[in-house]
């Protein structure tokens, strides 16, 4: 009997030995096929007698998935489908399901950022690379005693809630889709912005908020303060924020992630002395990336054994392995 189909793509992702090193249940389990192919009728050919596809990065859409009448579910190895149209999935009876399991790693990677940019870190560096001893001048700031406002209180939200209380913080948190919390002060996006000594983005990227974060909200922001995103590049409006941080109207900014990845090298972002960039990275732990893979896997084993996903994300889906059952 032949086993499942599997189809993993941006093959580049994926060097020898990764698959048997981090999944190897799935490999086990069925028949892995890596591809380049992009969206459209290239990938779904690609797809044609397979029952998931593992999608990474590269865009999913609906052209792909109404030529795939064999595919149960799509997956993503992160916790970002903004690269899938989830929305015509959903249409056709396809299952998606996500790997969230980077919330430590974010979280922490949100307290490294904006204590790099509150302690000034780069000029630092860059002083004790060039034997200068350090002016008056530079100075940083203590988290303690600050406010830190939180955009989406989600599973990485609320962890970042928890390691800035133990800062000594006070947390205010914006969510429409949170209604109570027990780790911050909830209360209206206009607050959290106009109060915030750190304003942190954590919502999913959807049209929803899509340049949530724009010049009218950036002009909220109080000049001292800073932003920080870890979220995706999307929700904040690009152009508006060089503009404020060139004008000084906030102090500062530290993104591990971009509109356009990688950042083009023009970017102005990435010639600021106020901010700190990284190329959305900052989720690539170890224990994180072993932590997504066996969520992929638990993901792709119940999709092919007949059973919607443990992380479905679309959960008014009509499955169509349901439907034809």
């Amino acid at each position: 009997m032949a086993r499942p189909i599997v189809v993993f793509n941006c093959a580049r992702n994926y060097p020898p030995g990764t698959l048997e090193h981090d999944m190897p249940r799935l490999l086990e389990a069925c028949e892995v096929r890596l591809t380049e192919a992009k969206d459209g009728p290239e990938l779904a050919a690609e797809l044609a007698d397979a029952q998931v596809l593992v999608a990474r990065r590269e865009y999913v859409g609906r052209k792909t998935l109404e030529l795939t009448p064999a595919l149960r579910g799509v997956v993503t190895p992160g916790v970002g489908v903004e690269k899938v149209d989830v929305e015509a999935a959903t249409e056709l009876g396809i299952a998606v399901a996500n790997s969230p399991g980077n919330s430590i790693t974010m979280s922490e990677a949100t307290l490294l950022l904006m204590l790099a940019v509150a302690k000034q870190l780069p000029q630092w560096i860059e002083k004790a690379r060039s034997s200068t001893e350090p002016t008056l001048s530079m100075r940083g700031m203590e988290l303690h005693g600050k406010t830190i406002g939180l955009v989406g209180l989600g599973r990485i939200g609320r962890l970042v809630a928890g390691l800035a209380r133990a800062f000594g913080m006070r947390v205010l948190a914006y969510d429409p889709y949170v209604s109570s919390s027990d780790v911050a002060e909830l209360t209206s996006l206009e607050r959290v912005l106009s109060e915030a000594d750190f304003v942190s983005l954590h919502p999913v990227l959807t049209p929803e908020t899509f340049h949530l974060i724009n010049a009218e909200r950036l002009a909220r922001m109080k000049p001292t303060a800073y932003l920080i995103n870890t979220s995706r590049g999307g929700v904040i409006d690009e152009p508006a924020l060089i503009e404020a941080l060139r004008d000084k109207r906030i102090a500062g900014a530290g993104l591990d992630v971009f509109e356009t990845e990688p950042p083009a090298l023009d970017n102005p972002l990435l010639k600021m002395d106020n901010v700190i960039g990284t190329p959305h990275g900052l989720g690539h732990a170890d224990e994180s990336l072993l932590r997504c893979a066996g969520m992929t896997e638990e993901n792709v084993l119940a999709l092919i054994a007949g059973r919607l996903p443990p992380y479905l994300v679309n959960s008014k889906v009509r499955w169509r392995m349901l439907q034809t059952a």
